[in-house]
Formats: C-alpha cells, sequence, structure tokens
C-alpha cells in the first residue's frame, strides 16, 4: 500500500499539536488517531508506534526552524541588525498564537535524555538556533561573548514563552526580540 503524503503529514500535524499541547507521556496514539480522523490502525501504516511518530514530528519542527527562523540569518545580503530583527519577528510569529508554546522546550524539559533519540534532535534545535544567533552578533562581541548572548537569547525567549503560555501575555516575547536586536542597534 502507497502511503499518502497528505495522510502522514496530517498525523505529524495532529501529533505535534497534542505534543505541544499536552506532552508527549499524556498524549496516546488512540489521542492521535481521533485528532486526525483516521482509525487508530492507520496510523500504524506511517509509523511503527508513538515514538517514531514523536521522532518524525521532532524532525519537522526542526526543519521548520531552520527555514523560517534559522537560515534566514546567515542571509548576507542584509546587515547583520535587520537579519537579528527579522529572526526576532520571526520567533515572534512561530509562537505567539500556538497553542502549548515551544514543543522543543516543552519535551526537554518532560523527557530530557530519557529518550536519546528525543535528545539528539531537542540539542540538534537549540544548537541551530544558537549558531543562527552567534552568526550574527560575532562580528560585534567576538565568537565566544557572541555565543553567551545567543544562549541567553534563547533561555529568555524559551521562558517568555512559557510564560506566555501560563498567562496569555506576549509582551515577555517581544520584549526579549526587542533586546535582542538593540544588541546590534547603531550605536
Amino acid at each position: 500500500m502507497a502511503l499518502k503524503k497528505a495522510d502522514r503529514d496530517t498525523v505529524i500535524d495532529s501529533a505535534l499539536r497534542l505534543f505541544r499541547e499536552h506532552g508527549y507521556h499524556a498524549t496516546s496514539m488512540a489521542d492521535i488517531s481521533e485528532a486526525c480522523g483516521l482509525l487508530k490502525g492507520s496510523i500504524y501504516h506511517y509509523f511503527p508506534g508513538k515514538k517514531e511518530l514523536a521522532v518524525a514530528a521532532l524532525d519537522r519542527v526542526i526543519a521548520e526552524g531552520r527555514e523560517r527562523l534559522f537560515r534566514p540569518a546567515a542571509n548576507d545580503n542584509l546587515p547583520a541588525e535587520a537579519r537579528l530583527r527579522r529572526l526576532a519577528d520571526a520567533v515572534e510569529g512561530y509562537f505567539i498564537g500556538r497553542e502549548g508554546g515551544c514543543l522543543m522546550g516543552n519535551l526537554a524539559l518532560e523527557v530530557g535524555d530519557e529518550i536519546p533519540e528525543f535528545g539528539d534532535r531537542i540539542r540538534r534545535y537549540f544548537a541551530e538556533w544558537a549558531d543562527a544567533l552567534t552568526l550574527l552578533l560575532e562580528e560585534r562581541y567576538g565568537r565566544a561573548r557572541a555565543r553567551e548572548l545567543a544562549e541567553d537569547m534563547i533561555a529568555r525567549a524559551q521562558g517568555a514563552i512559557m510564560l506566555m503560555g501560563i498567562t496569555g501575555d506576549e509582551e515577555p516575547l517581544r520584549r526579549a526580540g526587542r533586546d535582542a536586536v538593540a544588541l546590534l542597534a547603531a550605536s
């Protein structure tokens, strides 16, 4: 039986949403099948189990992050400040209004290294984010300090995403983005 990409993508989309909103352990394959409108057994045509489905979901988030958030930072046709502003705007656009916050941050807290395939992917996602920010900051701050600032910016964004989920207030994430851009604002 040939797999339909649309059905496979629907399964991944539904799993992503549920993992973000409820966590990995609290989401069952039955929950995912109900959310995507497929019989539970149909999901097993695409994925042998929940772990493999979660790996595909994490890979999707990595690819989206790379394409929408991190890769534009390397576009040296624009000044670093403009690229950082675009990155901050893209982070806001990606997370504001997204129920459940950041899947990578949530899973890092929930499963950590309990599932090695998850830990590797979570680390890769955050490393790529830090690499993008470091690239933008290193000319002004040097490599080591730029990396520290990048990690601090990510930590602040993740905290703001968590607060947004708790309070519904988007402003902490918006402030984090403005303060990040200010690091490269012309003096």
